[in-house]
């Protein structure tokens, strides 16, 4: 598995090295698919920090729960961070979003709900659902991923509607990286896309993140009519024909709408 340090936003104009270093070191440890943690040296390997730097930051890491040291002498993720990571929600009003609800348009669509909020340059989902057949075929994403802003139904509705020069900024630093033929791959192409969803109401992931998967988004909106999140139906795209995406479109409008009630929006406005 190759892991990779997450790029900042920008770089800081006071930077605290031993700060970011810190920082390193838990983007590597989340990146870990098991339990069974990294050690010093396997740390060191793929950060380059040198072993003592690694053990004093981990020391001070661990006291604050934020990593957890194992019997084996390993490091993984404490439980602090969980503490401080579930305080997200409460805060951004994500957690007014009730799974069932989530659950009841996965099985009425019989198809995979994802809800994505922004995180800087990219999308991370905060939440997925599953329709309770097993017949279907289940969409290899999990809570908590990182996915591309431009390539994504997630991503272009949560850009869609910022100014143009907001979203230039943005992108100065996304790396436009093919993930199938289908995938916008420059920023001029990208902002286009971007007009056509904010006209619309809706985006499209016509196969440009995984082949043979296809998306339909739709905004959720906060109480002054802002958007807060984005909320896809996602499946294979031999069951997303025109027809069908016309259906999702006109009957997830009403099931969004609801949710953005939820959350203080008046359609009304």
């Amino acid at each position: 598995m190759e892991r990779t340090v997450r790029k900042p936003l920008y770089r800081p104009k006071y930077p605290v090295q031993s700060l970011e270093k810190a920082l390193e070191i838990i983007d590597i440890l989340a990146q870990q698919d098991t339990d069974q943690g990294l050690g010093i040296s396997e740390l060191n390997e793929i950060l380059d920090l040198g072993k003592s730097t690694i053990h004093r930051l981990l020391d001070t890491l661990v006291a604050y729960q934020y990593v957890e040291r194992l019997e084996n002498n390993n490091y993984r993720l404490g439980w602090g961070l969980f503490q401080i990571g579930s305080a997200l929600p409460r805060q951004r009003r994500v957690e007014k979003l009730e799974v069932k609800a989530l659950k009841d348009i996965s099985n009425k669509f019989q198809e995979t709900v994802n809800l994505g909020v922004r995180g800087g340059n990219d999308v991370i989902v905060v939440s997925k659902v599953d329709p309770d057949t097993n017949s279907r075929v289940k969409i290899d994403s999990h809570v908590g991923e990182i996915e591309p802003i431009y390539a994504t139904g997630l991503g272009k509705i949560l850009f869609a509607e910022l100014d143009e020069d907001t979203v230039r900024e943005v992108i100065k630093n996304v790396d436009f990286k093919k993930y199938t033929e289908n995938t916008i791959t420059n920023a001029e192409d990208f902002l286009k896309e971007l007009r056509k969803v904010k006209e619309q109401g809706y985006a499209i992931d016509n196969e440009e993140y995984f082949m043979g998967l296809t998306c339909l988004a739709m905004p959720i909106r906060g109480h002054e009519g802002e958007v807060v999140a984005a909320l896809s139906v996602s499946g294979p795209t031999f069951r997303f024909g025109v027809d069908k995406i016309m259906t999702l479109r006109e009957e997830l409008s009403k099931e969004i709408l609801q949710i953005s009630k939820h959350l203080g929006f008046e359609s009304n406005k």
